[in-house]
């Protein structure tokens, strides 16, 4: 075969690159001479090269061209799930479908939250932002929280807490070691601040299985007002220990939860910074614009997650009845894999990365952000509005909480994870949701 043929037969990559000396002489358009390379036979056909000038398998391509095609689709996710869920509701369509629609709209929405979040605080400091996310990123369970306390529904309201955690605990934590050790025999991490943040997990679970201890130890009692009293006095608790963790996690300690390339990052904006001021180069004007874009984004989203969670609400009896799901099913296992599917994204795409120490932090701080925060505020708020809420949880949940608290607390302390770990995680939280399945 020619070299003209196999130049046609075939196409060219920058591998079959030649020098000059093996460069052959053809004409181009004009009819001048141009250069051409020779490309050796046998060239595998499977590899091509792609508009980024890398190589990918055919496989790999057509994993490349989906995912582009469903970030172009994502963001149209925002307006159409949320519009559709809430003319179904209008337009009081079948409980079921309405039910499952605004639960599925829920998703893009708090993505939406997520990254506005983000950008606030990027802009406005790391304080900012994590007490934006506390506040704004856990919208859903804290509108069914409130909605379950208007309508005197305690159980309801404390099932969503719980489910939440399990869920980050169990499911997002076990799927994301299992995501960051595929071919790799075990995973380090950094065990200090791992360690830390474990003990304040173990408080949180000591104050909500306290008192379900009391009320086993003395039933002929009347506890009630004393269990009351006992909540209110340990959230005001949590609150202020919420405050100092965010002030050891983003002041005094920030090294700890940062990986050593986000050390690095940090170093390298230090000296950068420096060099600037050194030379006397001012830093732009200040420009509401930067914060005018995902300050309403975060306003829409949240009023959207609002809207869409009432629906969702108003709908569980007609969900129950069609599928014969408890309301305890739906609070703790549905509502939150959908309220925690975003953040679950964002870490496993960290953890396929190897950043383990990343992976571990965001887990670990959705869970201080709902037993810290989003739990002792439901308990101020029931005090406040006259309606009963306290840390007595269900004897079954406060037992399932417990034990996985302690189980996710002992891998921390361990430093290292394997596959396995990962799998026996999502093992128990499969347990957890056949037992709550069959309740």
């Amino acid at each position: 075969m020619s070299t003209t043929d196999e130049m046609t037969s075939r196409p060219v990559t920058h591998r079959d690159r030649k020098p000059e000396s093996a460069m052959s002489t053809g004409t181009d358009r004009q009819g001048r001479p141009a250069e051409m390379d020779v490309l050796p036979p046998n060239q595998p056909s499977a590899l091509y090269e792609d508009s980024f000038g890398s190589k990918y398998p055919t496989a790999q391509r057509f994993c490349h061209e989906a995912k582009k095609a469903w970030g172009s689709c994502f963001p149209h996710l925002f307006w159409v799930l949320p519009t559709l869920g809430v003319a179904a509701g209008l337009l009081q369509l079948n409980s079921l479908f309405v039910f499952v629609l605004n639960l599925v709209a829920v998703i893009p929405l708090s993505a939406m939250i997520s990254s506005s979040c983000d950008e606030l605080g990027d802009h406005l400091g790391d304080l900012i932002g994590e007490l934006l996310s506390a506040t704004f990123g856990n919208v859903v369970e804290l509108t069914a929280g409130v909605l379950g306390l208007i309508n005197a529904d305690e159980s309801f309201s404390q099932s969503v807490m719980i489910g939440s955690v399990l869920s980050d605990a169990l499911f997002v934590f076990g799927t994301c070691i299992i995501a960051a050790s595929y071919n790799k025999k075990v995973l380090f991490f950094n065990k200090a601040a791992a360690q830390a943040l474990s003990s304040l997990m173990i408080i949180t679970a000591i104050t909500i299985i306290l008192p379900t201890t009391l009320y086993s130890t003395f039933p002929v009692l009347d506890l009630g007002d004393k269990i009351e009293s006992f909540s209110r006095g340990t959230s005001i608790i949590l609150l202020v220990l919420y405050i100092g963790y965010l002030y050891f996690h983003l002041v005094t300690h920030k090294h700890l939860f940062q990986s050593q390339s986000q050390q690095n990052n940090d170093s390298d904006s230090d000296n950068d910074a420096d060099s600037n001021n050194a030379d006397n180069h001012p830093s732009g004007p200040f420009s509401p614009e930067i914060f005018l874009k995902p300050a309403l984004h975060i306003a829409f989203a949240v009023t959207g997650t609002i809207v869409c969670t009432y629906l969702m609400y108003i709908h569980i009896p007609g969900t129950m009845q069609i599928t014969s799901f408890s309301k305890t099913f739906i609070a703790l296992i549905l509502v939150p894999i959908a309220s925690n599917s975003t953040e679950a994204a964002e870490v496993l795409a960290a953890a396929r990365n190897g950043d383990v120490d990343a992976t571990i932090g965001m887990i670990v701080d959705s869970i201080l952000q709902i037993s810290l925060f989003a739990i002792p505020f439901l308990v101020m708020l029931g005090w406040a509005i006259r309606q009963p809420m306290t840390l007595y949880f269900e004897t079954s949940h406060t037992v399932i909480f417990f034990f996985s608290i302690m189980f996710v607390n002992h891998l921390l302390h361990d430093g290292r994870y394997m596959y396995i770990h990962g799998t026996m995680l999502v093992a128990l939280y499969i347990v957890v949701v056949t037992t709550f399945y069959m309740d």
